[in-house]
């Protein structure tokens, strides 16, 4: 290694012990050769090393996505999104009967927060209305808007009511909006 970058022995260890110390290669593996010689120290990267190099998941997904819709069809897209999105409200803590509507509100934003979404909700007039101002699935969503299903149907599932999506990132708004009808009781109690 010391001849591959041009570096003494003792600089090359130093440095080797460096990048341990910042976790970004394992501790070495002796690898021992067949007949004679000295040992040899192995070194692989860490996942933190490996998360400093380039990725394209957005790109892959794009693919696939693509694809998915060439074999699928869009409805067939459609259908996967819905169930992961059900499978994700799955995660979500179950609704207690003496919620209030607005408790479950700060139920489906910490939620969706955890999922990678920054939201927020607020009142407004006769309605709720739901904000998220950055999405994990941005890049994806450029593309392919049915990636929106997610956020809609997380929501949908978590209140047991249908959102109006009111605006998109995707479509230039400076956040998603989704509006939700308030019971007419929460409207009583309000006044």
């Amino acid at each position: 290694l010391a001849d591959v970058v041009s570096l003494t022995p003792m600089a090359v260890r130093y440095h080797l012990n460096v990048l341990q110390k910042d976790n970004l290669i394992t501790a070495p593996a002796v690898r021992r050769p067949k007949g004679r010689g000295r040992p040899q120290q192995v070194y692989t990267l860490t996942d933190a090393a490996d998360e400093l190099f380039p990725v394209d998941y957005f790109g892959l997904t794009d693919y696939l996505l693509d694809e998915l819709s060439l074999q699928m069809g869009q409805d067939g897209v459609r259908q996967i999104f819905c169930r992961i999105a059900e499978r994700l409200a799955c995660e979500a803590p179950p609704t207690r009967p003496d919620q209030t509507i607005e408790s479950r509100l700060d139920e489906v934003v910490t939620f969706l927060k955890d999922k990678g979404f920054v939201v927020e909700w607020e009142v407004d007039g006769p309605q709720y209305l739901i904000h998220a101002y950055s999405c994990p699935y941005r890049q994806v969503a450029k593309n392919h808007e049915d990636v929106c299903l997610l956020d809609k149907q997380i929501i949908s599932s978590m209140l047991n009511t249908e959102p109006l999506r009111t605006s998109c990132l995707t479509s230039g708004n400076s956040h998603c909006t989704y509006q939700i009808s308030r019971p007419i009781e929460l409207i009583v109690e309000s006044s």
